[in-house]
């Protein structure tokens, strides 16, 4: 798994369990830091990879010349 899709997993889940947590005790504050985890998680696969990032292979690129 890339490092890039932890990020992402990690950030709906705690999304989740912030807005969960918010909306059970009614409090707008954390609703909306649930939903602003959501938003981050989502807007990170817009983001265009980096060429530098090592892929999971392990082959290395032959010299450019």
């Amino acid at each position: 798994m890339k490092r890039r899709t932890e990020i992402q997993l990690a950030l709906l889940i705690v999304g989740l369990i912030v807005w969960a947590t918010g909306q059970r005790t009614e409090n707008a504050p954390l609703q909306y830091a649930g939903i602003a985890c959501f938003a981050v998680a989502t807007l990170l696969r817009f983001f265009k990879k980096k060429d530098s990032e090592p892929d999971d292979s392990g082959a290395s690129d032959p010299p450019q010349q």
